[in-house]
């Protein structure tokens, strides 16, 4: 146990938005728990919020795809340094990764050398593509601390201690926003290449849906270090009028009728909101190229891998299209029997996310024992 005056460190890694959101909640359990214990990593805004100390920037992590992490191969590299030299500084007593499977699964190589235990929250998809990551876990990682069911199965059958916590997502409560019947939500992701690569497709999909649907309007959540000026004009380029609002997605999302969305959490914040989607993606052709052969799930979105069957409808690379997209959609915006399955699909993929206990008291308790010295709890 620690005593009062002693004190211990964890070094938390978190790169995108949402893993910082997820890490934020972990860590103020571990202060309330253990106030002494002093964290330090990479962490972004609520992180920091939550008494983490930032050791180096973490948005050269911030990539999509092969050819775009190539590119920024060399700054990745030297956050890597930087974080192992605070790491053979103050010699934490544990860690705890957060998704980023790439970087997070190098610097587990590196602690696991130096005796500190690893706790990985947000298991790299493994069981879609990728699966020497399983080898990987097992050498490296004390315990592996899952968001989706049927991961658990999966990772024990190969030796990797592993636990459900449940999906951060479920933790408190959604957001309410007034209902809206003719509100659609276009959510073309968190990052610029994102934009830029399907915003487009999503803009001329909504002018061919308000042309169908004259009383359609249309809202997009700007998410932090999205320009406003280029994605009007984007929008503007598609001859379509659509209201911006700061935040994430879950800022629209609620009370609206539908969803024309990328493939990704905020598909998960749909079927938590119980909001119909159309989902789609596009990655650069070089990483198409060089993913799709080990892919080896029939499905990308994350609600149809949960539902085990087609419940949304998914529309990938030359597929992600405005005509294809108004077409699916479309249907969507109906009373009918279209709409009533999916969202009866939508409420059982999302109740399959909760837990009995909140995901950040179940890590930060395993955490806990790390601590303080008394192993994994």
């Amino acid at each position: 146990m620690l005593s009062p005056g002693e004190s211990s460190s964890l070094l938390v890694v978190a790169g995108e938005a949402s893993a910082d959101a997820h890490g934020a909640r972990v860590v103020g359990r571990i202060k309330q728990n253990l106030p002494g214990v002093e964290c330090f990593g990479l962490g972004r805004e609520r992180l920091a919020a939550a008494g983490l100390v930032s050791v180096a920037d973490s948005d050269a992590l911030r990539v999509v795809g092969i050819s775009e992490a190539l590119r920024g191969l060399s700054k990745i590299r030297k956050v890597f340094r930087r974080v192992m030299q605070e790491v053979d500084r103050r010699r934490p007593s544990a860690a705890l990764l957060i998704d980023l499977p790439d970087f997070n699964l190098r610097l587990a190589r590196k602690l696991k050398k130096r005796g500190v235990p690893v706790v990985y929250y947000v298991a790299p998809q493994a069981w879609a593509w990728r699966k020497g990551r399983v080898r990987q876990l097992r050498r490296r990682v004390h315990r592996l601390c899952v968001v989706f069911p049927f991961e658990v199965e999966f990772f024990k059958s190969h030796g990797v201690p592993t636990e459900f916590v449940g999906h951060p997502l479920t933790e408190g409560r959604m957001p309410q926003g007034e209902t809206r019947p003719n509100r659609v939500a276009i959510v073309p992701g968190s990052r610029p290449r994102e934009i830029e690569r399907l915003l487009p497709a999503l803009a001329k999909a909504a002018r061919i849906l308000k042309d169908k649907n004259p009383d359609l309007e249309f809202i997009l959540p700007l998410a932090p270090g999205i320009v406003r000026e280029r994605v009007g004009e984007l929008l503007h380029a598609a001859g379509v009028e659509v209201e911006l609002a700061p935040g994430g997605a879950l800022t629209v999302l609620p009370g609206s009728r539908l969803a024309l969305a990328a493939s990704g959490t905020a598909t998960l914040e749909a079927a938590l909101a119980g909001v119909p989607m159309v989902v789609v993606y596009r990655v650069s052709r070089t990483t198409y190229l060089l993913v799709r052969p080990i892919y080896r799930l029939p499905y990308v979105c994350i609600v149809n891998i949960l539902a085990g069957r087609r419940l949304v409808p998914e529309l990938l690379q030359s597929r992600a299209n405005a005509e294809n997209i108004a077409r699916a959609a479309q249907p969507l915006l109906e009373d009918g029997p279209r709409r009533e399955g999916m969202l009866a699909g939508l409420r059982e993929a999302a109740q399959s996310l909760r837990s009995d206990r909140r995901p950040s008291e179940r890590v930060a308790g395993i955490l806990g024992g790390l601590l303080e010295g008394g192993g994994l709890r």
